[in-house]
């Protein structure tokens, strides 16, 4: 009898914390990895979407953009797993979106046929409407208070303006950042220099200068916690944060 009473008290235990899990989790998915097991949706189906684009050969068939995809995808993980959740969440995303649109198909050439008359005219695209972000490229971080790139970034540069002569119809975003430390001012001030010194490298290697638009954004939108919880500095939340990202954006 009383083996019977603790066999049932073990069952109902086991639904109560069953119930607990799901509630607790609702919105996220059992998928383990790096000693997690719960991770928001958006995570797994980077991995998915990655995974997916390499099983149908699209690594080796547009390697480099290939590259730039499973980057932004580690760097979800990064970025979550530093407690900036939102940002990793629409980092992996982005990832998401990178891999579904690896190696677009390339249009057929059509015979000659007489031109047809003109349309009429098409009322302008709204705002919103006129630019859709194809890519974004995280490839360059700075030494402290520095904007010259060091020699490691310049290969991985070289595979940017490559990606990018891909799109000759696509604007080009630049945006350079900062850690916290300084005034704000001059951090907004270092990182516009940092973004300047990305387009010029992109322009030495061919990209249309017309084409690039710098943004400086200071240390306001950090990747990465500047300080640790117990208020000391973090140096590779820090390092993380000195950087520059390339943004191709599609019409």
């Amino acid at each position: 009898m009383k083996h019977s009473t603790a066999l049932r008290r073990m069952v109902f235990l086991l639904l109560a914390a069953s119930a607990l899990m799901f509630v607790s989790c609702a919105g996220m998915e059992f998928y383990p990895k790096h000693s997690t097991w719960y991770y928001h949706k958006e995570l797994p189906e980077a991995d998915r979407a990655i995974a997916a684009a390499r099983a149908t050969g699209k690594d080796k068939e547009c390697p480099e953009e290939f590259a730039a995809a499973a980057k932004m995808r580690d760097d979800a993980y990064d970025t979550y797993w530093a407690c900036f959740t939102k940002e990793g969440i629409e980092m992996a995303k982005k990832a998401t979106a990178m891999a579904n649109a690896l190696c677009p198909a390339k249009p057929v050439a059509k015979a000659e046929t007489p031109p047809p008359p003109p349309p009429p005219a098409a009322e302008p695209p709204k705002a919103e409407e006129q630019s859709r972000e194809i890519a974004v490229i995280k490839i360059v971080n700075f030494d402290f208070d520095k904007y010259s790139i060091k020699m490691m970034y310049k290969p991985e540069l070289d595979m940017a303006a490559s990606i990018i002569k891909k799109y000759p119809d696509a604007n080009i975003l630049i945006e350079g950042h900062t850690d916290s430390k300084g005034t704000a001012a001059y951090n907004m001030r270092l990182s516009l220099r940092r973004a300047d010194a990305v387009k010029h490298y992109l322009v030495v290697k061919g990209v249309g200068a017309e084409r690039i638009k710098v943004e400086g954004y200071g240390f306001t939108r950090p990747v990465a916690p500047n300080k640790l919880p117990n208020g000391k500095d973090n140096p590779a939340g820090r390092a993380k944060n000195r950087r520059a990202e390339i943004h191709i954006m599609g019409k």
